[in-house]
């Protein structure tokens, strides 16, 4: 299988200082593109062009070029709906990695206190990770605080217990009711965890303090050791190939088959600019907006935004048929619940209105 590759909302790194975080992170990185098992169309670039009515004097084709402003105004756009049929028409597959920020960040909270399961989590690990997601980003400028009062993620072993207590202080402090029982489960399994004499938090010791994503790198590897038999393309990217130049990238004595290329020099990878600028955007609506607000959104939305929106169903339920692998995500469990129900109509839980 060929695969290509373009990113959007690549902060590179992500530093946590006293006065604040270096860059924003509203919105999620996504990693996507397109994959297919008898290559492109040999006309693909020629075809594509005419189709979408890319000007003869722009270098290559992207997202920009097909629509501008909001993701409802991608999904209004004809040219975005005629880029999809294409991809529908031509057995191509879509991918991607979707990492919400935030919770990348702040996930190792709940992961720490997972291996050997001493306060018996695992089988709910995700409603308690995206649980303590929501406190987070309903009052991120005070966590982050917290977080920098003990230099996370390079916490003390003397001061877990210090660390546990603040963050069930945290979340005594904000106005919301429990709204599942993830709630009092979260609030409990950090008041328990605090009490653990000696407990480690094996993914917070010994880190560089501040540095909450040092790159993303894990996301483009996960992507070739997944797909270990299929060749990869990605668009230029300066740090990312520094780090993977460093790594033995290899399945037993054979070399993983990747490259960087300049994406003016491959259609495949002007395909997924397209792709990652509209899941970035599909992605950073659905976890921006309530379900109550998506749904009623989406009532509102003109027959032109409901059938993109299909297409894009189409799309995805297509590609998750051929493989799970291709749509992977780091993120709270209420977005993807979220998800669900307003790209799948799928029925969630009553607390997600």
């Amino acid at each position: 299988m060929q695969m290509f590759y373009d990113e959007t909302n690549n902060v590179r790194r992500l530093k946590l200082t006293e006065v604040g975080l270096n860059a924003p992170i509203e919105n999620p990185f996504v990693l996507a593109g397109v994959a297919t098992q008898s290559g492109l169309p040999a006309s693909s670039e020629e075809s594509l062009r005419d189709l979408l009515k890319i000007q003869r004097s722009a270098n290559e084709i992207k997202f920009e070029y097909l629509s501008k402003g909001s993701y409802e105004d991608a999904l209004g756009s004809e040219r975005i709906s005629n880029f999809l049929v294409w991809i529908l028409d031509n057995d191509i597959y879509i991918h991607y990695s979707f990492i919400d920020i935030l919770y990348w960040s702040i996930l190792d909270i709940v992961e720490s206190l997972m291996p050997g399961d001493p306060l018996g989590i695992i089988p709910f690990h995700l409603e308690i990770k995206s649980e303590l997601h929501y406190f987070v980003s309903k009052n991120s400028y005070e966590f982050m605080q917290l977080l920098v009062n003990f230099n996370y993620p390079n916490i003390k072993r003397s001061e877990v217990s210090s660390f546990l207590s603040e963050i069930l202080r945290f979340l005594d402090s904000q106005v919301v009711e429990d709204r599942s029982l993830a709630t009092p489960i979260l609030k409990q399994t950090i008041r328990n965890a605090s009490k653990i004499r000696g407990l480690e938090l094996p993914f917070l010791h010994d880190d560089e303090p501040g540095e909450l994503i040092k790159d993303f790198s894990p996301h483009f590897l996960h992507r070739l050791y997944l797909f270990k038999n299929s060749s990869h393309t990605f668009d230029r990217e300066t740090h990312i190939e520094k780090v993977l130049s460093k790594v033995e990238v290899y399945d037993g004595s054979k070399r993983l088959d990747y490259i960087f290329l300049n994406s003016k020099s491959s259609i495949g990878v002007q395909i997924s600019d397209v792709v990652a600028g509209l899941m970035g955007r599909h992605f950073g609506f659905v976890s921006q907006n309530s379900l109550p607000v998506l749904r009623q959104k989406k009532k509102s939305f003109s027959q032109a935004q409901l059938k993109t929106l299909e297409l894009l169903r189409l799309l995805i339920d297509r590609s998750n048929a051929f493989s799970e692998g291709l749509l992977h995500s780091v993120a709270p469990l209420e977005t993807l619940l979220r998800n669900d129900a307003f790209l799948h109509d799928r029925s969630v839980p009553d607390f997600l209105g």
